[in-house]
């Protein structure tokens, strides 16, 4: 009686390595899309610190309600 290739021990044990290693791959790949994603949300909160200090900035002043004449002198003055 032959045996099956599908049950032969190397093969069981060569599958095995190819499933850890495709599995290593697949946590490095999650590992480094989660890096990426938490820089992106450090991103997304400082540029939202930045947005709010600019709008209070620019609440805060008026300038964009009542511009000065100096806002109005054209750029070659």
């Amino acid at each position: 009686m032959s045996e099956n290739p599908d049950t032969h021990p190397a093969f069981d044990e060569a599958r095995i390595d190819t499933l850890e290693l495709k599995l290593m791959d697949l946590e490095n790949t999650v590992q480094e899309l989660n890096e990426v994603i938490l820089r992106q949300y450090r991103d997304i909160e400082r540029l939202q610190l930045q947005q709010e200090e600019l709008l209070k900035r620019d609440t805060g002043s008026g300038s964009a309600a009542n511009p000065s004449a100096q806002d109005e002198l054209p750029p070659h003055y």
